[in-house]
């Protein structure tokens, strides 16, 4: 079993054992690391949206416009970071006979 990185945290571990526990990455560390960078992404978004509880959607932008805040922007981008740093996991399923 590949052994888990220092430095993950909940939902970083979470996502590290999901994966390995499905997945024999002993033979490749390009996929181990891309797989440690989705596992900090995904602790990233977990504090990011922790950040977000409890503010408001919009703040007040340069013109006092209201604007979305960045905190949101800021997830929306992460997930889709994650998204793709799982892509290129490229995780096939298993071809049936």
């Amino acid at each position: 079993m590949t052994v888990m990185p220092k430095g993950l945290e909940y939902q970083g571990q979470k996502l590290w054992k999901a994966i390995v526990s499905d997945y024999d990455l002993e033979e490749e560390p390009h996929k181990r690391r891309i797989l440690f960078d989705a596992c900090k992404v995904a602790d990233l978004v977990d504090k990011l949206e922790k950040a977000m509880t409890g503010q408001p959607m919009t703040v007040k932008g340069s013109q006092l416009q209201p604007v979305i805040h960045p905190l949101i922007s800021e997830v929306r981008y992460q997930r889709g970071l994650l998204a793709q740093l799982l892509a290129r996991l490229n995780f096939a399923p298993a071809e049936e006979d």
